[in-house]
């Protein structure tokens, strides 16, 4: 994935914390934008995006949406995938080694 693959996906997933935190908390449609919520992040994110199933748990819509779970989801793969940090990944090396 590239870096700005990564951060539309980033964006797109804070998009949906927010309209978990607003239009989430309607009752029973909250539960649907979680469910949907869910399939989009596994598509986005793989595995690490069946993680927002948690707020599935929370039948009062009420609770959920002040964790920001599908932001928290991309950050870690980010981080997993080396996305912050230097450009490019480069790995520093030593110019002159010292003798034994």
């Amino acid at each position: 994935m590239t870096r700005t693959g990564f951060y539309w996906r980033l964006a797109l997933s804070i998009v949906i914390d927010i309209a978990d935190f607003t239009l989430g908390r309607i009752p029973i449609f909250g539960t649907v934008t979680d469910g949907i919520g869910t399939i989009v992040l596994f598509a986005l994110w793989g595995p690490a995006g069946l993680v927002n199933a948690w707020e599935l748990i929370d039948v009062t819509d009420q609770a959920d949406g002040f964790i920001p779970t599908a932001t928290l989801i991309a950050l870690y793969v980010g981080w997993r995938q080396g996305m912050f940090g230097r450009r490019g990944g480069a790995e520093v090396t030593p110019t002159e080694q010292t003798p034994r």
